[in-house]
C-alpha cells in the first residue's frame, strides 16, 4: 500500500512517520512550534532539549504525544 493511500491517523498510530515537514511558525522560542507535514498543521515540540528551529526550517517528525508532534533537524 502506498504511503499516499494511507490514512493519516493509521500512519500516526502505527507511529510511522513519512518524510519531512516545514517550521510554519513559532509559537513559543524554543519550545513550541507549528509544523507543515505531508500538507497537515501541527502544533511541535523538540524531541531534545537543545534543539531550535525558525520558520523554514526542515524537520522530521520522529515521534507523537497527543496532538503534537516531536521534531527533530533533518
Amino acid at each position: 500500500m502506498s504511503i499516499l493511500n494511507t490514512p493519516v491517523k493509521a500512519v500516526l498510530d502505527d507511529k510511522f512517520y513519512p518524510g519531512v515537514g516545514v517550521i510554519h511558525s513559532v509559537v513559543q522560542p524554543d519550545s513550541k512550534w507549528v509544523v507543515r507535514v505531508n500538507g497537515v498543521y501541527w502544533t511541535a515540540r523538540a524531541a531534545l532539549s537543545g534543539y531550535s528551529f525558525q520558520a523554514g526550517d526542515a524537520i522530521r517528525p520522529i515521534d507523537r504525544q497527543g496532538n503534537t508532534l516531536l521534531i527533530e533537524p533533518v
